[in-house]
């Protein structure tokens, strides 16, 4: 039997504030990699539906 999988643990601080930064930055001005990763996972076709 498998263990149960463990909550990730709630940021508090400045650590809820530097990921809401980040969220918002990446947001606004998404990083070349994640747009690479995007177009690259767009064009698998999957045999489903």
């Amino acid at each position: 039997m498998a263990k149960p999988i463990r909550a990730t643990p709630t940021l508090k601080g400045i650590e809820a504030i530097n990921f809401i930064k980040d969220l918002i930055k990446e947001e606004k001005r998404p990083s070349k990699v994640r747009i690479d990763l995007i177009k690259e996972a767009s064009k698998i076709k999957f045999n489903c539906c």
